[in-house]
């Protein structure tokens, strides 16, 4: 099964914009540098980050990254919401012509859970800020 390292990476960056507010713009290299993968990743990844305007990017030679609110109004559920799909879970394609009844109900009977998943996700990520992050290191 194929898992996506987008939210943690996200994450990883954004801590690293918050431990430097202060300190001007973050560039993607130095992100990069940190999160052990190549600047386009990061530059990628930080703009659908500032299309859900969580950072602002300054151009030049001394721009970069920071973030467009405080770290204390930054959930995770607001990171996860940027990067990843929509939803945790996706149903295989199903024939609802099918003569087999598990798939004819395969979907109606699983949705009612994985919903519920997905809502338990977000309430959990949602009671944890960036800043609650940031702070737990040293």
């Amino acid at each position: 099964m194929l898992s996506s390292s987008r939210f943690v990476v996200a994450v990883h960056a954004l801590v690293v914009l918050a431990r430097s507010v202060g300190k001007g713009p973050v560039c993607s290299n130095a992100i990069a540098e940190s999160v052990h993968t190549n600047p386009v990743v990061i530059r990628r990844m930080m703009s659908a980050l500032e299309k859900s305007h969580l950072v602002k990017s300054t151009a030049g030679r001394s721009g970069g990254f920071e973030l467009a609110r405080q770290a204390a109004d930054i959930s995770l559920a607001d990171v996860y919401g940027a990067v990843e799909d929509e939803t945790v879970f996706r149903m295989h394609k199903l024939d609802p012509d099918a003569k087999c009844p598990v798939a004819k109900q395969l979907y109606n009977v699983l949705s009612p859970s994985l919903r519920a998943a997905e809502r338990a996700l977000s309430e959990s990520l949602s009671a944890t800020k960036l800043a609650d992050v940031a702070t737990s290191f040293a």
